[in-house]
């Protein structure tokens, strides 16, 4: 498995926070509301996904130090 890097990671969660918000903020963009609910669910995923990571990589560096 390939190590990815603190700064990568936080890189990763920050655009991820970004992105949710700016789907979350932007429901006017999408042609419904169907269509936004979709955008919102998956970037939530995408934000929970690279949160856990984080936190992984935060509880293997603190358990190896």
């Amino acid at each position: 498995m390939t190590e990815i890097s603190h700064e990568a990671l936080s890189a990763e969660l920050e655009r991820a926070r970004n992105d949710y918000l700016a789907v979350s903020r932007g429901a006017h963009l999408y042609a419904s509301p169907a269509d936004h609910e979709e955008a919102e669910r998956r970037a939530w995923e995408r934000l929970e996904m690279a949160l856990a990571s984080s936190q992984q990589v935060a509880e293997t560096s603190g358990a190896s130090a």
